[in-house]
């Protein structure tokens, strides 16, 4: 988090905030265009452009703004340990009309590079694409790989984690099964423990039948599965090869579980 930042903003917070000043629609693009421009340019040009809304969009802008949904998101990301690594900032938008939610941009802390990647949400797009066939909400983002490539360069830990990262041919080192929703935040914030300390990890995006979870592991070749259910704050641990299970207290977690897969 000492390295880089994710900006993170939601467009229908600027698309209520237009509503609510009772600006037609057909002004929205032009209007989110000047925002997502306007840490960029001259305030007097942005102020142009958004004409009788330049002050209270200014005000917003220097106050933050308020949105339930980021702020959501931020506890979200705060249970996976990561609240850190993010800020909200809702002078983002991304340039592209088709955005229709969360968006967020990657920026180097010391400001030195341009945006190293870029996303957001679109849940119109699929459809509009394909003149109505298919509607698919969908996320999805960019990245400069030279932007990327010279900061890696920069950082000693993330080139030696790249290489570490491309010499094992392991698809997968542990798999999380979440016998029991509840405990999804529990078992996120020790996946993103052990994946600080290089293990490859999977688990289900949404809920899913145990059975199902374990098979997901065996296909993808994982060494152990960590099992996250009534056995809380306990969690029980397969050897994928041996098929032995016992259960691990949270307070040696991490010891146990680097033991097993030596």
């Amino acid at each position: 988090e000492k390295d880089f930042v994710v900006r993170i903003s939601d467009r229908e917070f600027w698309t209520d905030f237009f509503r609510d000043e009772n600006v037609p629609a057909e002004r929205w693009d032009d209007l989110l265009q000047a925002i997502d421009k306007s840490a960029r340019e001259p305030r007097e040009k942005t102020a142009e452009k958004l004409g009788d809304l330049a002050d209270p969009v200014f005000a917003t802008l220097k106050s933050g703004g308020k949105s339930a949904k980021l702020e959501q998101l931020v506890e979200g990301l705060r249970a996976r340990g990561l609240a850190d690594f993010v800020v909200i900032d809702v002078g983002i938008v991304r340039g592209l009309a088709y955005y229709t939610g969360i968006v967020f941009e990657v920026f180097d802390r010391a400001g030195k590079f341009r945006a190293i990647a870029g996303g957001g949400r679109y849940d119109n797009l699929i459809s509009q694409l394909s003149d109505g066939a298919i509607s698919l909400p969908a996320l999805g983002f960019a990245m400069g790989d030279v932007v990327l490539g010279e900061l890696i360069n920069e950082i000693p830990r993330a080139r030696e984690a790249i290489q570490k990262a491309t010499a094992n041919d392991r698809k997968i080192d542990i798999y999380v099964v979440i016998a029991k929703e509840q405990r999804r935040a529990d078992a996120l914030k020790q996946i993103q423990q052990l994946r600080d300390r290089g293990y490859r990890i999977d688990y289900p995006l949404t809920p899913t039948k145990v059975a199902r979870q374990f098979q997901a592991a065996e296909d993808l070749g994982a060494r152990v599965a960590l099992l996250y259910g009534d056995e809380w704050p306990q969690v029980k641990i397969k050897n994928m090869a041996t098929g032995e299970q016992q259960l691990i207290p949270t307070d040696n977690f991490m010891s146990r579980v680097e033991s097993t897969l030596r």
